[in-house]
């Protein structure tokens, strides 16, 4: 290409578009590019494209079977959307020399962007990805196959890599001039390290790729960093970042339906052959699919796509011993020790070599695999939902993230699921609506509120309140799932709508209420994918299911949980009998050591507490009580306990029920009797004018028992006392701006 051939159109010109002659580009067809609009890229007249470069990323010349084309443009040319159909069987780096800017829409799995990305020498580049097992992957193969120095992994201890990267290591990388561009593997935690490594010239020097954003936007509700990569990814230039998915979904956040747009496709889009199999008892279908599988081949590899690591074990138990040997986990290292723990370190050390080679015959994902990971073995694939274990669910979008794992294609693909007919008298679209325009006014408010209270002590109080509340209430939840907050905290310290919380509840909407209500469902949805699909159905009798072996995993569980209780209290108790001093610093080693979330729970509860009531006693009760049900009743109860009487709520609780009347009776059993709906009507009233909450009777009651101690006559209760488990007295209390909704568990309702 020489600059006689090339025709650039400036970034603000106002020009008129020929849509028709754009999409009916052949070689030698005359077009006026000075009619094309305000978009970035360059024509070649000459070049069988037409188009030599789009959205910053240089056009192969001589790829005579590829076309580009604009899809459609706003007057002013600020968005676009272009498509990009490559030769059959191309990478994106045998048909542009870098990963373009804006949203990249692959729609085909193993297209290579990240590959591209590491390769390029055109600029310095950071790539986020959604795991570190996905970041640490690229990185090994950046140095195998670019050279030492190639890249840099940026995230906690990984592997060879043996402790968490800091930015004094990012800085070192940057400085280092080995006569390439750095590239930056980064986990989406820990950007903010990279960030602040770089200082302020990142957003001009560096291009930023965000990797398999469809992953994060799922992920978010359970690790509340991913969004803030959208907070740094707009602080980029335009031209200097890029969301980058196979399997884009729609986005809530206008701000990236503004991105410059391109979608990659071939003439004929891969499809794929796909077993359908519809049951009750997903495991029990999956143990004899296996099974199956193993007697047709004595080599075959077999993939397991099941995010859940209780069916996992369910599923490896019913299996033969021989076979059992042969059983690989790629999991979290959240799992590890659980994993471990039934089959031993072998199960899970080395499943996939350096080179992505299985080195089980049966290897099992969740869903920390299910993105961004090559496997160069052909594989026979089983993909397990089941409504039992909500988190299961697989989307088409997933389906194909996990089929594309295998990149030298499938031997089979199976998808064994259960559905449960859980109705909505709203649409998918009706429920994103409400949650947007409520997610909208709480953030706008709680902003307002906090901009109202600085420098006035007198608002500050009634404003904290206000918060908690509005952040108590900012919360949606579907089906059976747990809540997930529809606000956050951005990166600038303001309250704005959290839209991958968002996106990720309309995703399990979708899988609830649509994908998995009815058996057909699936079957309709893939279909107009174009796959091939076979359907059959498959149902076991109950008195055929082995309950037993999923039972004896779960008591399993609660056996290992106890252990690990009971390991953390002890060096609970070992580091106050040091002066129980820097609660955090210990707590955040602790955690990074154990990795296990009922141990993380209890180090939570303990720091909420400690302080207030002797330590001892502290945590004998949080071990005891560590179930979800259990302890928040002792949550509520020691919460109650630790307000001072003063404090509105407690005042109000001991006026109404007259407690302080018990002063003044006489006799050997004095108390205050009260009626089962009396207690529920009261309790109620209170949680309604003091914290503006409604709850069921049936909570208001157990609540209730939470505070008083009382005894049952009659068919009333007499309350007696307070402290009903028999707190020791308070080292401190509660003040009297304690915010409540941020102290007690309450249920939600929406």
């Amino acid at each position: 290409m020489n600059d006689d051939s090339v025709k650039h159109v400036p970034i603000r010109a106002e020009m008129e578009i020929d849509l028709d002659a754009i999409r009916s580009m052949e070689r030698g067809t005359i077009i006026d590019y000075e009619k094309l609009p305000n978009l970035v890229y360059e024509i070649d007249l000459d070049a069988p494209t037409m188009f030599s470069m789009v959205n910053g990323a240089m056009i192969n010349p001589a790829k005579s079977q590829a076309f580009v084309c604009i899809d459609n443009t706003n007057d002013d040319g600020s968005v676009s959307a272009w498509t990009m159909k490559l030769e059959q069987g191309d990478k994106l780096g045998d048909f542009m020399d870098r990963v373009p800017f804006g949203i990249l829409n692959k729609t085909i799995t193993g297209l290579g962007a990240t590959t591209l990305e590491l390769r390029t020498q055109a600029r310095d580049s950071i790539i986020v990805v959604p795991t570190k097992s996905l970041a640490y992957n690229k990185h090994i193969w950046g140095e195998d196959k670019l050279g030492e120095g190639s890249s840099m992994y940026v995230g906690s201890a990984m592997k060879n890599i043996r402790t968490s990267v800091a930015v004094k290591d990012i800085k070192r990388y940057i400085e280092t001039d080995n006569g390439k561009k750095k590239k930056l593997l980064v986990v989406a935690d820990s950007l903010e390290n990279v960030i602040n490594a770089i200082g302020e010239r990142v957003y001009h020097d560096y291009f930023l790729m965000v990797d398999e954003i469809d992953t994060m936007q799922s992920d978010s509700p359970y690790r509340p960093k991913l969004e803030k990569v959208m907070d740094y990814y707009f602080k980029f230039d335009r031209e200097n970042r890029s969301c980058v998915s196979a399997t884009l979904r729609h986005f809530s956040n206008e701000a990236l339906s503004k991105e410059s747009y391109i979608t990659t496709i071939y003439e004929n889009q891969p499809t794929r052959d796909i077993a359908l199999i519809h049951t009750n008892y997903v495991d029990d279908v999956a143990i004899g699919k296996i099974n199956e599988l193993l007697n047709q081949n004595d080599e075959d590899k077999i993939l397991i796509a099941y995010n859940s690591i209780d069916g996992i074990l369910n599923i490896i138990g019913q299996l033969d011993e021989a076979t059992q040997a042969n059983c690989g986990i790629l999991c979290s290292e959240r799992s590890y020790s659980k994993t471990s723990d039934f089959l031993g370190d072998a199960a899970i050390d080395g499943v996939l070599d350096e080179t992505n080679h299985l080195q089980k015959r049966i290897v099992f994902l969740t869903c920390s695999y299910f993105a961004g990971i090559d496997i160069e073995d052909r594989c026979h694939l089983i993909s397990i939902s089941t409504h039992n274990q909500p988190y299961t669910l697989l989307s088409t979008g997933r389906l194909a993230q996990i089929a594309g794992r295998c990149r030298k294609g499938l031997l089979s693909e199976h998808v064994i699921y259960d559905t449960s007919p859980l109705g909505s008298n709203i649409t998918e679209e009706e429920f994103g609506e409400r949650l947007l325009n409520k997610a909208g006014k709480i953030s706008h408010v709680i902003n307002y509120l906090n901009d109202l209270s600085k420098g006035d002590e007198d608002f500050a109080v009634f404003g904290q309140y206000a918060e908690s509340f509005l952040k108590f209430k900012a919360k949606g939840k579907v089906a059976k799932s747990y809540p997930d907050t529809i606000v956050r905290k951005d990166i600038e310290g303001f309250y704005v709508p959290a839209f991958f919380n968002i996106d990720a509840m309309l995703e399990k909407f979708n899988l609830h209420h649509e994908l998995y209500f009815e058996r057909n469902a699936l079957l309709k949805a893939l279909k107009e994918d174009n796959h091939k699909i076979t359907f059959r159905l498959r149902y076991i009798r109950k008195k055929d299911h082995n309950i037993e072996a999923l039972g004896h995993i779960k008591d399993r569980n609660k056996e290992r949980l106890a252990e690990n209780l009971q390991k953390a209290k002890q060096e609970v108790m070992e580091w106050l009998e040091k002066g129980g001093e820097y609660w955090r610093e210990f707590e955040d080693i602790k955690r990074a050591e154990v990795k296990d979330k009922g141990v993380e729970k209890l180090y939570k509860r303990f720091g909420k507490f400690y302080g207030y009531i002797d330590p001892v006693f502290l945590l004998d009760k949080l071990v005891e009580n560590h179930e979800t049900k259990a302890f928040s009743k002792f949550n509520n109860a020691l919460v109650f306990w630790l307000l001072e009487e003063t404090h509105p709520f407690k005042a109000h609780v001991l006026a109404t029920f007259q407690y302080h009347a018990l002063a003044t009776m006489k006799g050997a059993k004095p108390g205050i009797r009260v009626t089962t709906e009396r207690k529920k009507e009261k309790m109620a009233e209170i949680l309604r004018s003091q914290l503006t909450l409604t709850v069921s009777p049936q909570w208001a009651s157990e609540f209730f028992s939470c505070l008083f101690e009382t005894t049952r006559s009659g068919g009333t209760d007499k309350i007696i006392g307070l402290n009903p488990i028999g707190f020791p007295e308070p080292i401190q209390h509660f003040g009297r701006d304690a915010q409540l909704l941020r102290l007690l568990e309450i249920p939600y309702e929406p």
